[in-house]
């Protein structure tokens, strides 16, 4: 990362905490648009013709470009810098809320959720990066958290007021009020966001696009693959129950509204606030976030099957989505493990190499598998039987650790 804030951190600090925050702000709202197809399923799935597979794949068509745009957007931001690559990821997030809102078929309303996977994919590495710039090094595992706080808070407050909106007013009301929400943080980004070279400090961007080599060699990295790929499947739990599928189960399998079980899914959310602020300061003060990730991953997979095949009753089931939520968050240690590993003029890439995978194996993977299975058995909406994937990918979450551990 750019340490330029090391060199002057006093520099400019009001300024520093405004660029920080309104970056956020569009990781917040692009876990609005992660997440939206959840409360909005029954409306999607009448309105354009979908089965339960179609549904999934709808979902995931976010994750196609948002997955494989990762390392190409740190390419880009280290040589365009993030203020620049964050505005044109906003811009295409306006227009493609205001088309999704207009679809009138499974394809156009397929192609708009792609065209927002194209705008959201580079807002984590732009967030981090700046945060590189304009703090510290020594605050990084806090801001990174603060990070996927307001990723996770965006969720949270994304399913419950697209909840209420979509129960009164039909999701394409929902899906306006998600462009006009787009539009004015398109506004905010242009206004208010700025590279640190822009104040006088060393450039927010470098001269030479990174070499190729040097990318394949961070790419092949078995300590940064392990450490990315556990994160991926620990966050499975997240990405496919707690953004898709846990609302639609919560409906079918324990008869509750859809505003009730958007408010049962969103207590996840919640749970990885104070989950994410407390793991990363565990890691500060024990250096083991392996050891931290990998206690996630047990107490992640132990509440899934609470959730799953002992708790009824919206109260009890909320607060176990909080817990979730609280083990779960560990996942976001994989990004201080791969920037540990990671040179520092490709800690960028690195950071997102390692969000490819967090939002790949749950999204890109795990969501359209889950409805496939459920397909298959004939379940229109999945059982906790097929839910029970996501216990074991924490398994894997394990397995890869253990590899990792042993290079």
């Amino acid at each position: 990362m750019n340490s330029a804030a090391d060199s002057s951190p006093a520099v400019a600090p009001r300024m520093a905490r405004v660029v920080f925050a309104t970056a956020a702000m569009f990781v917040f709202f692009q876990m609005v648009l992660q997440t939206f197809p959840s409360v909005m399923r029954e409306g999607l799935i009448v309105d354009l013709s979908l089965s339960e597979a179609g549904f999934g794949g709808l979902s995931s068509s976010f994750y196609y470009p948002y997955i494989l745009l990762q390392i190409p957007a740190g390419i880009a931001v280290a040589r365009f810098g993030a203020r620049r690559v964050l505005i044109a990821g906003a811009l295409l997030c306006t227009v493609a809320s205001f088309l999704f809102a207009v679809s009138q078929s499974a394809a156009s309303a397929e192609l708009t959720r792609v065209l927002m996977g194209f705008g959201a994919a580079p807002t984590v590495v732009c967030t981090m990066t700046l945060a590189a710039q304009w703090f510290p090094a020594r605050l990084f595992p806090l801001l990174a958290a603060l990070t996927e706080v307001a990723g996770m808070t965006g969720a949270a407050v994304g399913q419950e007021t697209l909840g209420f909106i979509v129960e009164r007013a039909g999701w394409r009301v929902g899906m306006l009020t998600c462009g006009v929400f787009s539009a004015i943080l398109l506004m905010l980004v242009v206004l208010l966001v700025r590279n640190r070279s822009a104040v006088g400090a060393d450039s927010g961007r470098d001269d030479h696009w990174p070499r190729a080599v040097e990318i394949k060699r961070l790419i092949g990295s078995v300590p940064i693959l392990c450490s990315s790929a556990a994160g991926g499947f620990v966050a499975t739990a997240g990405v496919a129950f707690g953004m898709l599928w846990g609302v639609s189960y919560f409906q079918d399998y324990h008869q509750l509204s859809l505003s009730a079980a958007s408010v049962c899914a969103s207590f996840y959310f919640w749970g990885c606030l104070p989950g994410l602020l407390g793991f990363a300061w565990l890691c500060s003060r024990s250096g083991r976030p392996a050891m931290l990730l990998a206690v996630g991953a047990v107490g992640t997979a132990v509440t899934m099957v609470l959730i799953l095949f002992v708790l009824r009753g919206q109260v009890a089931l909320s607060a176990a989505m909080f817990v979730l939520g609280a083990f779960n968050a560990s996942y976001a240690l994989s990004f201080s493990m791969v920037k540990d590993e990671a040179p520092q003029q490709l800690s960028g890439i690195a950071m997102g190499l390692t969000n490819m995978l967090i939002m790949g194996i749950g999204g890109l993977v795990f969501q359209p598998l889950i409805g496939v299975l459920a397909h298959v058995r004939g379940h229109g909406v999945p059982d906790a039987t097929t839910l029970s994937v996501t216990v074991v990918a924490q398994l894997f979450a394990l397995a890869v650790l253990a590899v990792g551990a042993r290079r």
